[in-house]
């Protein structure tokens, strides 16, 4: 839960010195790096606590069966 604080403390603090037009490389290079960085940083934490929980097989992709072939298996 520490983790989604400080993000969302990151997200906040470089929303708010973002300045596009602004002569500071800070607030218009800096700033919406830092943004994006931290929605990223926020999408990974919110993947790993989702998780994948019965989404997944887990399996090959093959899921039984006679392979397709049909027939009485035998050559006449």
């Amino acid at each position: 839960m520490k983790s989604l604080f400080i993000i969302l403390l990151g997200l906040y603090a470089s929303w708010h010195y973002t300045d596009l037009s602004s002569e500071s490389s800070v607030n218009s290079v800096l700033a919406p790096l830092g943004v994006f960085v931290f929605l990223i940083s926020l999408g990974f934490w919110l993947v790993a606590k989702a998780g994948f929980g019965g989404r997944t097989d887990g399996g090959s992709g093959f899921h039984g069966g006679d392979g397709g072939f049909g027939g009485d298996g035998g050559c006449d």
